[in-house]
């Protein structure tokens, strides 16, 4: 049970007795060792800095995904040509340029490359509604929005187009 009220509705609802409500009995007193358990480590951890750990990744200017450092190249390159044919299949006058690469120093840290590679993707990478101004990964997506946008401005702009 994922905390102590559902194993209480839980055990509201089992028959005294039953095979059941003895298994439930046991995981609740199980459930609240575990809460002792856990707290306590809490306490010894308390602090000291968080630190993620696993491999280092970084964020896609393109994209907005994030990506193991090891392959980075890779899937910038990957992104770069995917952007390139999907902005070719549009008309000419909607077509939007690649995103710009952030331009950091070399001193400059992994969190504030993903922080300006977020930003980037942000500003440049993502489509607007023209009605609310909420941001979408795609034209795909922001179109389907539009279809149930309230604002006037995307209602205008929807019969316009369709």
């Amino acid at each position: 049970f994922k905390d102590e009220a559902t194993m209480q509705r839980h055990l509201k609802g089992c028959s005294p007795g039953s095979s059941t409500a003895q298994q439930a009995e046991t995981g609740l007193k199980e459930f609240e060792r575990r809460m002792r358990a856990s707290s306590a480590t809490d306490i010894k951890g308390a602090g000291r800095p968080q630190t993620k750990s696993g491999p280092s990744s970084m964020c896609c200017y393109i994209c907005g995904k994030q990506c193991l450092l090891s392959s980075f190249e890779i899937h910038e390159q990957a992104c770069i040509k995917k952007w390139n044919e999907t902005e070719a299949q549009k008309p000419p006058n909607q077509r939007r340029p690649l995103p710009n690469k952030p331009e950091l120093g070399e001193d400059a840290s992994l969190e504030d490359r993903n922080a300006a590679a977020q930003d980037a993707y942000n500003q440049e990478g993502k489509v607007a509604c023209p009605g609310c101004g909420r941001s979408f990964k795609d034209e795909a997506t922001m179109q389907r929005h539009m279809k149930g946008c309230n604002s006037s401005a995307a209602a205008a702009q929807q019969a316009e187009s369709g």
